[in-house]
């Protein structure tokens, strides 16, 4: 197919202080097989070798996009202004120390379909490139998503992502807290604008101190950080203002509680059932269980006694 058919795909790439792996990604771009495309890369002030690959590369190739922050604004923010930034139709989210498979943009327009994004999976590799043989999304249930599926966790990884623009641009501005894209894939779902493709696209850096190494580590288990509760906490507090301007608010009410409120040994023994009943909803990337299953209440008394002893080192109170 000749390149002015295609819609024009904007990369947004956001880096900072990445000259360690930053080549790796940067070739797997400009490699893709799909041809009409810009990358738009927003450096957020790095003070290493980053700026001088960037310069290399954009003298290298035509279709690159380059712009360098005055002052550092945050990968929240930077994603943002990126976007901003890109004239595509569509737009394909990056992190820069991962290498895509270069039939990824393609593989990704074929499967978007109708909706307003379109997300995929990703295999697993160390800070040295090797293969860590497992799957950022081992065992996804995908099959009848909805928003109630997002609350607890995020399973919609920025760097998986191509939506159209028009739908990115509606997810704007972005929270100055929390994960960016735990936000887009909240909006997505809710307005049944998303589609899962399960396919792995892309080789997903782990590094050694990353909270995503703690939380793959232990493929079966719920258990969450104190960082993990604090931004948990913070995302259902925006959602839950979402939810509350669309009169749609009722099921979050519990979480809410959980994470938030003061609470007595009936609220919590309520909130209990609460998660058991609702357990193949809440948490999705987790085997179903039937609702008698021991495992499933175990799993999630994990879960509720986790969140308690943090928020009594957050909040004083549970």
């Amino acid at each position: 197919m000749n390149r002015s058919s295609l819609p024009l795909i904007s990369i947004v790439l956001c880096t900072y202080n990445g000259e360690r792996h930053l080549k790796y990604q940067l070739d797997s771009l400009v490699a893709q097989t799909y041809k009409n495309i810009e990358i738009v890369i927003v450096d957020d002030c790095s003070d290493d070798n980053t700026r001088s690959i960037l310069s290399d590369y954009l003298s290298r190739y035509a279709h690159i996009n380059l712009f360098f922050n005055l002052e550092n604004l945050g990968f929240n923010k930077n994603f943002e202004k990126a976007i901003t930034l890109a004239k595509g139709e569509f737009i394909s989210i990056c992190d820069q120390d991962d290498i895509w498979d270069l039939d990824k943009i393609e593989e990704l327009m074929a499967n978007i379909g109708d909706k307003g994004m379109i997300f995929s999976n990703s295999r697993l590799i160390d800070e040295d490139g090797l293969s860590m043989n497992r799957l950022l999304l081992a065992a996804p249930n995908f099959n009848l998503l909805d928003y109630k599926s997002i609350l607890i966790n995020n399973f919609v990884a920025g760097h998986t992502i191509l939506a159209k623009t028009i739908f990115l641009e509606k997810t704007l501005p972005f929270p100055d807290y929390g994960y960016y894209d735990w936000w887009i894939g909240f909006l997505a779902i809710y307005h049944q604008e998303i589609v899962f493709l399960d396919k792995c696209l892309t080789s997903y850096r782990i590094h050694s101190n990353s909270v995503i190494q703690k939380e793959v580590s232990s493929p079966d288990s719920v258990a969450i950080t104190l960082a993990q509760y604090k931004t948990s906490r913070y995302h259902q507090e925006i959602f839950y203002d979402f939810l509350k301007k669309n009169n749609n608010e009722s099921f979050m009410r519990p979480l809410v509680l959980l994470y938030s409120k003061k609470t007595n040994i009936i609220e919590r023994k309520y909130i209990l059932m609460f998660l058991i009943y609702h357990y193949n909803t809440l948490f999705p990337l987790h085997k179903r269980r039937r609702i008698t299953s021991t495992t499933r209440f175990k799993i999630v008394d994990r879960y509720l006694k986790d969140v308690l002893e943090c928020k009594l080192q957050v909040l004083g109170f549970i």
